[in-house]
Formats: C-alpha cells, structure tokens, sequence
C-alpha cells in the first residue's frame, strides 16, 4: 500500500516536470508574477441585497481623471469670469455715482457763486451755512471726507462749522476793523514816492522802524499796485543749485561764534584795489573792513585783529567760546602765517571747500549787497580817498539803516547788540499795539452818533 503511494507521487511529480512554462523572454510573466497567483474573485453576493459593482467599476482611468479636472478648471474659469465682470459692473456704478456727487458739488459752488478751490477762502457766512447743509444731505451716500474733495474744501472746516460755536458774519481779517487806516496809506504812498527805487519790503521795514506803521509787506505792495507806485515785475531764470559737499552744519545762535571774511575787487583811478570785509554770520554786521592795493596774508591778519580789537575778544576768559573765521582757499588765507597769528588771539580758522563758494555763502551776499547798492553804480573811484569814504558810508548805513532779511527786517547793528529774539518778541508788542488803534479806530468811524453824542 505504501508503495502503491510512492509511485503515485512519482507520476504526478513527472506529469509537472513534463508541463510546458512560459518564460519572461517569450512575452509572459513568471512564476511569481501577478498572473501565477490565485485569483481573487468577487464574493457571489447571495447574501447582499444590492448588486455588486464590478473592481472594474470602483478604480476610474487616467483619461477620466484628466475630464474631472478639466471640467474643475473650466467651472473655476467660469466663477472667476463672473466675479471679475461682476467687479466691473460695481466700479462702474461707483464711478458713475462719483460722476454724479461730483456734478452736484460743482452745481452747488456754482449756485453760491463760487468757483475752484476753496482751501483757506474767505467765504460769508450764507455760503459756509449752505456748503454746511449741502455735506448734511450728501453724508447718507458717501463720506465726509469725499464729498469735501468734490467741494475742494478742508473737511476740517466742515466740522468747525458742526461743532456749534456760532457763525460770525466775518470770517478773518478782524472783522474788517484791522484793515489800513487812510493815515496809515497816506504814509505808505508818500514813503513811495519819496524813496521810488524801494520795493514793498523796504518800505515795510521802513515805517515799522520809525514807529509809525505796521503793516505787512504784501499790505504795501496792494497799496503802491492802487496808486500805480508798483515795479514791474522780472521774473530770473532759475540758478541751478549745487548741494555743497562740506560747509558747517550749525547754526549761530548768538553773535562772535561765526565770523565770515572775503574779498572782492574795485576800480580806483583806472586801477584795481581790494576791499576786504570781515562779518559776524549772527546779525550779519560788518565789524572790520579794509581797502588795500593788494592782498597778502599781512592784510588778512590786520582785519581779523582789528575785529578782536573792537568786539574785545581778548578780554575773554580762556574757557569762553571764541569765533571760527570762515574764509576760502586763497592763498592769503591758506598761509601759515595767518592760521598762527589767528589762532594766537585764540580764534580758529576754517577754510570752506574748494570751488564752493556756499561754504562762504554768507559772506558772499554781503559782499554781493554791496556791489550792487554802491561799488556797481560807480564807473570808478576818482581816488582812494573818496573810494574809502564812499564805500565806507554804505557801510555804515547797511549796518545801522537797511533792513535785512535774514533778520527779520531788522538793522545787523540792533540784532548785534539787542539780540534777534527781543527784537522779534518787540515787533509782536507793537503791532498788536497797532491793531489795537486800528480797531477803536474804525469802531469810532462805524458809530458816528455815539461819537456825537458823547
């Protein structure tokens, strides 16, 4: 029995043997490839009380896949298409309904007789209630702000308007009792008339000087315009600005710390001679100043000593501050000689940048003042003496006379010796003082009975 198994197995084993195989280099698979493994098969579902959906069914192909996404992309295209168009419809809308606010606003400014910009306008007090309303009305479609920009008016000055305080029937200007009194014009054309080569802001400075008128400079010009008195106008072409590359960066804040010195050319007798100024950059003042035949170091050093001499800079202790002297890059001023004997009486030389001549800007002004209101409007100097003399007299009226601008108005002696800051604080004093008189003035021309009266 036992053998009768043996050969049982031995035939089965043989009949395997004898059973042909695919090989993979004849196109099939091999023995462990997907095909030689037992199939799996869906359960008969005789038990299930739906039908049963084929594996074939449940796992999609690539090129479904690829249709899924392009009809993802194209219903993606499709709702930003409507956004972007639905974006297009609602700017346009806003835009027509600016169109629309905008229209009215100038309706409006026509209707009060009003036209361009408002900004800083003096307007009645009719028109500041109506504009008031108007933005009232036209706050339930759009904001403040807006509708303002429509107005070309601050939205500031709308809620002054809202803020309760009552409208004055004046807007500005004292309510028309700070204007020029006839006094005051009559002063203004006869300086005018007198001085026909002064502009506004000279005669400004002017009167404000003697006391008796104070009145800005644009005042004067409308007053000499109504008279006829104006200068015509010429406008320059434009200087190209070069930003200067070293110069001080600080400002003098009182006088001797800044000294500027500098040069420039006369003709006297057919010939050239040098006058040679030394200024205080605070007040502007001219301390020390020479007319030489030629500049050496031995002139640069005698003006610096006699400014020392009369601003009593010795006198000062050791620790006291003492001035820089700013000077350009000649060659009296660059000498040794100089920067040792200027810096013996305790004071530093510093010489602005080369070809720069802002570093000196200062003193160029004066000095370019000068030229043109006195050494300009001679042909020549007869002789020296009469160069010294005359150029000494402008001299000394533009340091105790003439207004400058960089003081305010004021004279380069009275800031040296009061200080710029008393002046200004003395002007604000007087002309409050003048506004003063301007208004009981008017006020008594306004009430003629009561003045009767009393």
């Amino acid at each position: 029995m036992l053998k009768g198994v043996q050969d049982e197995r031995r035939a089965k084993r043989d009949k395997e043997k004898t059973k042909p195989s695919v090989g993979r280099e004849n196109g099939g698979v091999g023995s462990r490839s997907r095909a030689s493994r037992p199939e799996h098969r869906v359960p008969s579902g005789e038990h299930r009380t739906s039908a049963v959906v084929a594996v074939e069914t449940e796992a999609p192909s690539r090129r479904d896949r690829e249709l899924e996404r392009n009809q993802a992309r194209a219903k993606a295209e499709d709702q930003s298409r409507d956004c972007r168009a639905e974006t297009r419809n609602r700017a346009t809308l806003a835009s027509a309904a600016r169109n629309v606010d905008r229209t009215s606003s100038d309706e409006k400014k026509e209707s009060l007789g009003l036209e361009g910009p408002l900004y800083g306008r003096h307007l009645t007090k009719a028109q500041r209630e109506s504009l008031r309303d108007f933005i009232d009305a036209s706050r339930a479609n759009d904001s403040v702000e807006t509708i303002c920009e429509h107005l070309q008016i601050h939205p500031r000055s709308y809620y002054r308007w809202k803020s309760g305080v009552e409208m004055k029937s004046h807007h500005g200007g004292g309510g028309g009792l700070n204007k020029v009194t006839p006094l005051e014009e009559k002063r203004v054309v006869a300086c005018a008339k007198k001085n026909p080569e002064w502009h506004c802001r000279r005669i400004a400075y002017h009167l404000e000087k003697k006391a008796t008128v104070f009145i800005g400079k644009t005042k004067v010009a409308e007053i000499m315009k109504a008279h006829g008195l104006n200068h015509p106008f010429e406008r320059k072409p434009s200087r190209p600005v070069i930003e200067p590359q070293d110069m001080l960066l600080h400002e003098p804040w009182r006088k001797n710390l800044l000294w500027g010195m500098d040069w420039t050319w006369v003709t006297v007798e057919g010939k050239f001679m040098f006058l040679l100024v030394l200024l205080d950059w605070y007040s502007r003042k001219i301390l020390s100043w020479g007319l030489y035949p030629q500049i050496t170091q031995l002139q640069v050093v005698a003006t610096v000593t006699d400014a020392v001499a009369i601003e009593r800079i010795d006198l000062l202790p050791e620790n006291a501050m003492k001035p820089y002297v700013v000077a350009d890059h000649g060659s009296a001023n660059a000498a040794k000689y100089t920067k040792v004997n200027i810096e013996i009486q305790g004071l530093k030389l510093w010489l602005s940048g080369i070809g720069r001549p802002t570093g000196n800007a200062r003193t160029e002004r004066v000095i370019g003042t000068l030229k043109r209101e006195e050494i300009n409007l001679q042909e020549q100097y007869a002789n020296e003496t009469e160069a010294k003399t005359s150029i000494g007299n402008a001299i000394w009226d533009y340091n105790m006379n003439r207004p400058n601008q960089g003081n305010g108005g004021h004279a380069p002696n009275s800031v040296h010796h009061s200080g710029r800051r008393e002046l200004m604080m003395r002007r604000a004093r007087a002309r409050q003082k003048a506004e003063e008189l301007r208004r009981s003035h008017w006020e008594q021309e306004s009430s003629p009975s009561d003045t009767a009266l009393t």
